[in-house]
């Protein structure tokens, strides 16, 4: 028996309770079930039961319909979510993909068969009895990474799992099994069927493992970096050792990643990112450029804030040491003023004092402005300001 204790295992007991009075069978599984045996923090429980998803909707107050095709539905209880999903079979897969239906099952036993890895088809009672029909305890304790049955088959029908197994391999630090790693190389061709916002979701998890080196490897001897946008191009960056433990955030990640691409803009654009972390990332790449040429200064302190701490981090990835934020927080403790919205002038004053019309050229007295405050030349006061803005205009 399996101890399920901890805050986080409360109120999970307590759905499994509701589900098992009602007369169903239910378990905890999935990556829940992974992590509790390792001794890692579980921070999402997925639940497998034999109540249809119509029957789950009775017996709790709120239940959202988050996947009702795949026969999954939202638990909320006490403002924590949990995915519950009837046991289901797949029916035939489509586009190297998509089951094309699922049929319901009565046990357990169905449901984990269809499963991507051995270290993920296992499930915990509410009494912390583990059913482990594939060896997910053992793959464990010898950290492999192994399909459920035949992997040639688990691949072709859904090509994402090859991606999802070297994510794992990243963050757990595990290997692939001899014949799942046959099986990965062998079919990293069908990852073209696969969305790119898909593969965006597995790679940016894949960036922050643990054993991103070795991941980076996998990438390369199983042939998968040609299928994914832009990679193809890094070999040489992937056989070098880099510490992106360093890294604390995804914007963090994808901007080193993208540094090593001709077009930075246009690789994080294939990967269809959120235009926000696109923008981010391409600020942390202009401003970590500029103080590789100039060092650590009011200006480039400045324009980095609040991200003058993520760029001092990807500048020593890339200089492979360790960061440094004594200067960064001298600086930042010295200055003005941190953002332009805390100038004592917009540029509607400079438009009422000088009687102009608006045009690029506020922007640029404004930047002006901006630069003379930071470096102490002029009081960020409107007085002082007109005087100097005076005085630029006639130079």
């Amino acid at each position: 028996m399996i101890a399920l204790k901890g805050e986080a295992f409360e109120s999970c007991l307590e759905v499994l309770n509701v589900l098992t009075k009602a007369g169903y069978d239910a378990y905890i599984v999935g990556g829940a079930v992974r992590n509790t045996l390792l001794g890692l923090p579980v921070a999402d429980f997925d639940l497998a039961t034999s109540a249809k998803p119509e029957e789950i909707v009775q017996l709790f107050d709120k239940v959202v319909p988050t996947g009702l095709e795949h026969g999954t539905v939202t638990v909320i209880y006490f403002d924590e979510h949990f995915e519950v999903t009837t046991f289901r079979a797949d029916q035939k897969y489509m586009n190297f993909r998509h089951p094309s239906g699922v049929s319901y099952l009565g046990s357990i036993e169905g449901d984990l068969a269809r499963r991507d890895f051995t270290i993920n088809s296992m499930a915990l009672s509410k009494e912390g009895e583990l059913i482990d029909l594939y060896g997910g305890e053992k793959d464990l304790e010898l950290k492999l990474i192994r399909t459920v049955g035949n992997p040639v088959h688990r691949f072709r029908e859904d090509a994402l799992r090859m991606l999802r197994a070297i994510r794992f391999l990243s963050i757990l630090g595990f290997s692939l099994e001899k014949k799942t790693e046959e099986a990965l190389t062998e079919n990293a061709i069908l990852l073209k069927h696969v969305a790119v916002e898909r593969l965006q979701s597995e790679v940016s998890k894949l960036l922050a493992g643990k054993a991103v080196n070795s991941a980076f490897t996998q990438l390369i001897l199983s042939r998968v970096h040609h299928y994914l946008p832009g990679l193809s191009e890094m070999t040489s960056t992937f056989n070098e050792e880099v510490d992106l433990s360093i890294l604390e955030t995804e914007i963090e990640r994808w901007a080193w990643l993208s540094s090593h691409a001709d077009n930075p803009v246009t690789f994080l654009k294939e990967w269809r990112l959120p235009n926000s972390i696109i923008k981010q990332a391409v600020r942390l790449l202009t401003i970590s450029g500029e103080v590789q040429h100039e060092g650590w200064s009011n200006r480039t302190v400045y324009d980095a804030f609040p991200y003058a701490q993520s760029c001092e981090r990807l500048l020593a990835v890339n200089d492979q040491r360790e960061p440094n934020f004594t200067k960064i927080d001298q600086i930042t403790s010295e200055l003005v003023i941190t953002s332009r919205e805390k100038l004592a002038v917009t540029g509607n004053d400079l438009i009422s004092w000088d009687q102009s019309k608006p045009g690029p050229w506020v922007g640029e007295a404004i930047r002006e402005i901006e630069l003379a405050v930071i470096t102490g030349k002029i009081k960020n006061e409107k007085s002082s300001i007109r005087r100097w803005l005076k005085q630029w205009r006639t130079q």
